[in-house]
């Protein structure tokens, strides 16, 4: 087995009660009544169990059941890079948010832009291949009562909420959050919205804080495997002084002696990239997840968390129509929701056993974007941020730096967002 064993920690509330010391965060199931989620790990390996492999790490197809006694399942136990998320599960990716119908995602459409598929906007004009398509704006709104809801939600948020309510006992009767007719095995959209809002509510100025999912008020996601080390720990924690405990480096997987001198130590996020990488800007997303030390290959994106718990709740309430495993019986779909890479390079490592790629960084210093596989331009059926206003004078972390027409913005509202089929 590679998935972790650890859980979610239960709060009272997001905001009290918080856990400071990595002492305190609770190893075990938390149990409130009669309501138990087993550790968040375990339900990821139920929801997508994972094929066999020997000590070299190559796949054993012809098994029923792995040397640990679990299925010899479909999905990969190491998980190293998002390009392969929407595709063949023999390539080692995983369904994107996409391909579990996450509610509020507000991607952006496949135009041909770079970050197609990601919550972060950028038109179609977007110089993918010198600026850093983060630096386009994730949906935002200022109030819940218009057509677009919450706007972008991070999954992570969603699981915690997801979590707490069930293992709290609030948000009503969980039966009530399915429904099968009209979602299938998923929480009623709406409903999950609301379980977001129990513990995540908007301030009297229409903000809403999100801690991050490293956090204990972000949820202790116990898969995130954070690059944050050291320095870069401590300004994080002066960031979200209000979330308590971070997960970090050293706490999750020990000396920072472990990290391959090639990569850059402690720039946050879950991705590793190379010190080359991190000095040209490039897209965190295009760089690899943990690959060395205890967590090797063990992250698992917080929306595939979520899509597990749905399943388990879901199998529990409505047994003679949900099973255990994940409903992979359209997937990959028929039109894929991957997205677009940079070009790729290997890296001479003489200490794994193998290494995945990262993005080539070329005589100028900067990442070649698109790579071999094109910009993906493709019609995708799903729900989409199509156009984006912004409010002069304000302020947001996730949309400092371009706007879909190349205007510095901050605070977004969206504009047009519909379950449409792009016709390109």
């Amino acid at each position: 087995m590679y998935v972790s064993k650890a859980t979610i920690v239960l709060l009272a509330s997001a905001a009290t009660m918080l856990p400071t010391t990595q002492g305190q965060l609770d190893e075990e199931p938390v149990t409130n009544g009669d309501a138990v989620l087993p550790p968040i790990g375990d339900l990821i390996e139920r929801a997508y169990p994972t094929w066999c492999m020997d000590i070299n790490e190559n796949r054993l197809p012809d098994l029923e059941t792995c040397e640990d006694g679990s299925p010899n399942g479909r999905w990969s136990p190491l998980y190293f890079n998002k390009q392969h998320s929407g595709a063949d599960p023999a390539l080692g990716g995983y369904p994107g948010n996409l391909d579990i119908a996450y509610p509020f995602e507000y991607a952006a459409p496949y135009m041909g832009q770079a970050c197609a598929g990601s919550p972060h906007i950028c038109n179609e004009e977007f110089d993918g291949s010198s600026i850093n398509c983060k630096k386009c704006p994730k949906l935002k709104t200022m109030d819940d009562s218009g057509p677009y809801g919450p706007g972008h939600v991070p999954p992570h948020i969603a699981l915690a909420a997801l979590s707490w309510a069930y293992q709290e006992g609030k948000g009503g009767d969980p039966a009530d959050w399915f429904d099968f007719d009209s979602s299938a095995c998923r929480v009623i959209p709406y409903k999950l919205y609301q379980l977001i809002r129990i513990y995540f509510p908007r301030e009297d100025d229409g903000n809403v804080y999100y801690p991050p999912p490293f956090s204990v008020a972000g949820g202790a996601y116990p898969l995130e495997f954070v690059n944050l080390t050291g320095e870069s720990c401590i300004k994080e924690g002066e960031k979200h002084s209000t979330a308590g405990f971070l997960d970090c480096f050293e706490n999750h997987s020990g000396d920072i002696d472990q990290y391959p001198n090639y990569l850059k130590v402690g720039h946050g996020s879950p991705h590793y990239c190379t010190i080359e990488g991190k000095a040209a800007d490039v897209n965190d997303d295009y760089c690899p997840y943990i690959f060395f030390g205890p967590n090797r290959g063990k992250y698992r994106h917080p929306h595939i968390a979520l899509s597990a718990v749905e399943v388990y709740l879901s199998n529990l309430l409505m047994p003679d129509k949900c099973g255990t495993s994940w409903d992979d019986s359209n997937y990959p779909q028929a039109v894929d929701t991957t997205v677009a890479f940079p070009h790729m390079s290997d890296v001479e490592d003489n200490i794994l056993i193998s290494t995945p790629q990262f993005p080539t960084i070329d005589a100028d210093g900067k990442w070649i974007w698109p790579g071999p596989e094109g910009t993906k331009k493709k019609p995708v059926e799903g729900q989409f941020a199509v156009n984006l206003y912004t409010i002069a004078g304000s302020s947001d972390d996730d949309s400092s730096g371009f706007s879909t027409n190349g205007a510095t913005s901050t605070v977004w509202l969206a504009a047009a967002i519909a379950w449409i089929a792009f016709s390109l």
